[in-house]
């Protein structure tokens, strides 16, 4: 009787050490888990271009506020309202633009502000109206308000619930610090800058930052929560918005295969991307970008109308559409570009690929960011050695159960 009961223990010894084996990558990628939200972009600063709003002034009474110097928290909360597919209708008399306006972007929500009691004093106001009234946003959209207790890096309660927020499809707008103060003509150390928090890559934040210093470029800055335009972001205050998350939102989703983030010299690397919920009857342009380990910005494009991903790649430091004209796309997975990887740089590079509207240019429909590493075959560090760690680890453990389980069979 004990003899079986111990056979009996055995096999459930070794059949759950087999279920841990065979469930540690998922179990792996759920503790790394990656996490995207759509969100568009807006640069706060934008000034030069069509329905323009860096050049618009904030608050009311005399407010002297410009949305391109103290408009961060104002654009963060248009890019959350635009990815809640919130429209808000602006009257030409209302308009800082002076035309009736109607979509969502900073501008259209600070004239909305303006129009429904959206700014109050702050002690700080040197005249007017200037802070924004966090009760008056639009209707559609609710906030709950935490704050982070640590002065640097994210404490574990404030960590579960952004990832929490993140993994419901909820983004977050925080505010964030960086060195001791905001900067030299103020003693203001916290909320210095407001960001948008769109997801999760490993440990580390992907946020969009709203101050981009291209007034002519709409977008805001796609980085890392430690890599902000200001530096090593902390977060302060944060808010999680919540609302109608939008089912059939359009993404695009880029990927870079052979599997892994690290490539060596010589590797042959395809470059794709998957497209979904755009209308596939419309001919968008097509952006794809690259910033080197120097942080030199290039666009990619084909000198010609090709459709073979295997075409070589020209590179400019202008803007300019990956291929010549507009064209329609899949809601699928696309090879956009095939090549081997013989004089890149060693170093981290970042691709960024967008789609825009040819009737609204400058004004991303949908927008993806990934990153890979390029490493020298004499420093070679094996994307999967975690893993491969992890798997010899439960290797060992399922031994170790095993041997002392017969050992104990045999007394």
């Amino acid at each position: 009787m004990v003899r079986e009961r111990l056979r009996s223990g055995t096999k459930r010894a070794f059949i759950l050490a087999l279920v841990v084996l065979l469930l540690l990558p998922s179990l792996l990628a759920i503790a790394q888990g990656e996490v995207h939200l759509p969100i568009p972009l807006f640069n706060q600063a934008y000034a030069d271009a069509f329905d323009y709003w860096g050049d618009c002034t904030m608050g009311t009474g005399g407010c002297p506020d410009l949305i391109a110097k103290t408009g961060c928290l104002i654009t963060a909360f248009a890019m959350v309202l635009d990815y809640y597919e919130v429209e808000l209708s602006i009257p030409a008399a209302s308009s800082c633009t002076g035309k009736a306006r109607v979509g969502m972007d900073p501008g259209i929500l600070n004239d909305w502000l303006k129009m429904h009691g959206g700014y109050g004093r702050c002690g700080q106001d040197p005249i007017g109206n200037c802070c924004l009234e966090w009760t008056r946003l639009p209707a559609q959209i609710s906030i709950t308000t935490y704050s982070n207790q640590f002065s640097s890096g994210i404490d574990a309660l404030s960590r579960q619930r952004i990832d929490q927020a993140l993994s419901t499809g909820y983004p977050i707008v925080c505010g964030v610090h960086w060195g001791n103060y905001c900067h030299g003509l103020t003693t203001q150390s916290e909320d210095c800058h407001w960001v948008v928090i769109t997801g999760r890559s490993g440990d580390n934040y992907t946020i969009i930052d709203p101050y981009n210093q291209d007034s002519s470029d709409p977008r805001g800055i796609e980085t890392t929560l430690d890599n902000g335009v200001f530096g090593n972001y902390t977060i302060d205050r944060f808010v999680v918005v919540s609302g109608i998350v939008p089912s059939n939102a359009p993404r695009l989703e880029i990927s870079f295969e052979r599997s892994g983030v690290v490539f060596h010299p010589g590797d042959r690397q395809t470059r794709l991307f998957r497209l979904s919920g755009i209308d596939e009857r419309r001919s968008y342009l097509l952006y794809a970008r690259a910033i080197d380990p120097n942080g030199e910005i290039r666009y990619a494009y084909y000198l010609n109308e090709t459709r073979s991903p295997d075409a070589s790649l020209s590179y400019s430091v202008t803007k300019r559409s990956l291929y010549p004209t507009p064209r329609r796309f899949d809601n699928d997975k696309v090879t956009w570009n095939r090549t081997r990887l013989d004089h890149a740089k060693p170093g981290a590079w970042t691709w960024e690929v967008w789609l825009e509207d040819p009737s609204r240019l400058g004004l991303p429909i949908v927008s993806d960011i990934a990153a890979y590493t390029i490493e020298e075959r004499s420093e070679p560090v094996p994307s999967g050695f975690a893993v491969l760690v992890a798997i010899g680890l439960t290797l060992i453990v399922t031994a170790i159960i095993y041997t002392v389980v017969l050992l104990q069979e045999g007394l």
